[in-house]
């Protein structure tokens, strides 16, 4: 499978100048400069290319037309905050434009095989339909939810599933398909009641003729390599079983150990590499990805183990394998039987899946 970094340099212009900020355009700094010092751009099959710009409008199909209207109007005034931790800047415009853009893109590109990953900012999984999603407290850095965007173009096409690893629930994205049975979403993410957004429990399954359709695994904090790994094997055991013709992958990379200071994670480039692996494997017809959180070493070192388990090739980067506490995996097991009872009740076989994995934590290894 080729893969294609869609990135330009009008993602950069969403700026908090001359404030700091940790979603800045110094993160796709890193996360090229990581590419490329792992050899994987123009290397293989993977290559950078440019993505137009789009018209704002397709947001639409994710988010009320007063919201976005509300974000472009707000923007035109230069550097303002729509929360505590959201801001909007005068080339905030540009970068949407550009996002737009590249989803469009995205969606031609699975229909040709390619597996597009949109290397773009600001991010977007909790941004909801009205913007803050849930009832979260902030936009958690997001302005529009491109993952959604792309996830809903494609289910016109088929059945999708909406892979989530970034370290904060996706509440947006849980939020805008809820209702939505042809869009299954899994949600690897820490605790909600340790970390932001305080989404995402194992009990929120979907609602009406999609219960059963959204998945939240949750791991308690200094959860390890080992942890992230058996989640990762049992996110490939429901894909085998829901047979989704896409998948769209929220790429987040800030559950990498010592990436940031909002979360309390040990996953390391196994887990990462693994999942690239586990997506690129599925029998779908194809598969996309955009990147959301990471904002340090997980952009440095997640970011290409992800993006060369993508495209098949071995992981570049070498680190420790990180071990979990006793106590880290009766949590995250105990997370594990809330699930299944939940789903149990929505009487969907992925139910028995998890089960499976909790009788045998080393599922598939």
């Amino acid at each position: 499978m080729e893969v294609a970094v869609l990135y330009h340099d009008d993602f950069k212009k969403h700026s908090p100048y001359p404030y700091d900020h940790p979603e800045n355009p110094a993160r796709l700094d890193m996360a090229l400069e990581s590419l490329n010092a792992s050899r994987l751009i123009n290397s293989g099959n993977i290559a950078l290319e440019e993505p137009p710009k789009g018209d704002l409008s397709i947001y639409t199909k994710v988010h009320s037309p007063s919201y976005l209207r509300y974000v472009l109007r707000t923007a035109e005034s230069g550097l303002e905050w729509l929360d505590g931790d959201t801001y909007v800047s005068i080339g905030t415009v540009s970068a949407l434009e550009r996002l737009a853009g590249a989803s469009i893109a995205a969606v031609k590109m699975v229909g040709r095989g390619i597996a597009p990953f949109i290397l773009g900012r600001p991010p977007g999984h909790h941004a909801g339909i009205k913007g803050r999603a849930l009832g979260a407290p902030t936009g958690g850095f997001c302005i529009v939810n491109t993952a959604a965007l792309v996830a809903r173009d494609l289910s016109r096409l088929g059945r999708v599933v909406v892979l989530d690893f970034d370290v904060h629930h996706g509440n947006g994205t849980q939020e805008i398909f809820y209702d939505d049975p042809s869009v299954f979403h899994v949600d690897l993410h820490q605790d909600p009641t340790t970390i932001y957004p305080g989404t995402g429990f194992p009990e929120d399954t979907g609602r009406g003729r999609a219960d059963g359709t959204k998945i939240n695994i949750i791991v308690p904090p200094h959860s390890g390599s080992d942890i992230y790994m058996h989640a990762a094997n049992l996110m490939r055991s429901i894909i085998d079983v829901v047979r989704p013709d896409y998948i769209v992958v929220s790429a987040g990379f800030d559950a990498y150990t010592h990436d940031n200071h909002f979360s309390s994670i040990n996953a390391t480039s196994h887990f990462y590499h693994e999942v690239g692996r586990i997506v690129r494997e599925a029998s779908i017809s194809g598969v996309a990805a955009v990147l959301e959180g990471g904002y340090g070493v997980g952009l440095e070192k997640g970011l290409p183990a992800f993006v060369a388990g993508l495209a098949g090739l071995d992981n570049p980067i070498q680190d420790k394998f990180l071990e979990s506490g006793i106590t880290q995996w009766e949590k995250y097991l105990s997370g594990l039987k809330r699930l299944a009872r939940a789903l149990k009740e929505s009487r969907t076989s992925i139910s028995d899946v998890v089960l499976m994995a909790i009788e045998d934590k080393n599922l598939l290894a």
